[in-house]
This record gives structure tokens, sequence and C-alpha cells, in this order.
């Protein structure tokens, strides 16, 4: 009786642990396209680089590895600060440090819509996880105004 119950479980352990060495990486969570000042903006991989495209426009690589995001604001939708009549979007990506850490290391990007032009500025690298609702300095402090 033993042995009949010990085989089926040592099976469906075997079957379980291939399954879950089988999983890839889930798709990239988050927003990743955006309509900022009636512009389509999109965010893609291009090469293991985030990478900003803008439709009629060449693509804009970031300053951080995909996958990335927008930025969302407290009703999940991608959050558009405004500041001296620019439009800035903030792109992030946040990855988890070894455990046993439960931290997270982000990077952070904003980009602004200013004169029809698109402007990143450098990337910040902050000790939080994201998605966050990231203070209106984090968008604008590291721009020429």
């Amino acid at each position: 009786m033993r042995k009949s119950v010990v085989i089926p479980v040592l099976t469906a352990t075997l079957i379980s642990l291939n399954a879950c060495a089988e999983q890839t990486d889930p798709p990239p969570i988050g927003l990743i396209q955006a309509e900022v000042g009636g512009q389509q903006l999109s965010l893609s991989n291009e090469q293991g680089r985030c990478t900003l495209n803008r439709t009629g426009n060449a693509p804009l690589t970031l300053e951080m590895q995909w996958p990335c995001r927008f930025s969302e604001d407290l009703q999940k939708k991608v959050r558009v600060e405004t500041y001296r009549k620019a439009l800035i979007v903030m792109v992030e990506r946040s990855d988890r440090l070894p455990a046993p850490s439960k931290n997270c290391v982000t990077d952070l990007q904003p980009v602004r819509l200013f004169n029809g032009k698109l402007e990143a500025s450098p990337v910040s690298r902050v000790a939080a996880c994201g998605p966050a609702h990231w203070d209106q300095k984090a968008f604008v402090w590291q721009f020429d105004w």
C-alpha cells in the first residue's frame, strides 16, 4: 500500500518540477502605449533596449533595458505631468534585488513633449519598487528649463 501511494506522489512532483522549469518570463506588464498632447507614443524592445516610438518620427532609444513601462496615475492610466507648457511622461523599469532582499532597483527616465519635440532626461536610479506614484519633482528636475 505504501508503494502505491509513493510512486504517484513522486510522479506528480517530477511533472510539477518539469512544468516549472519550462516556464519562460512573462511578457512585460504595464502601460506601453500612451497619447500625449495628441501624439501616439509607444514603448518597444529594440535589441534589448527600451525605445520610445512616435508616429512619423525616428525612435528614441532610452537609457534603460527592456522591459520598461510608462508610469501610471492613481486611475492606472499613463501619468502625464504638465510643467511650463511641457507634457512629461515617466518611463520606468524595476528589477528585484537577489534573495533574500525584497527590495528593487528602479530606473526612471522622464520624457517631455515641448514645442513639438520629444526630449529624454538622463536616467535616475532609485532604491524602490515600481510602479509607484513618483513625486512631480522626479518628472521635471533633470531638464533645463
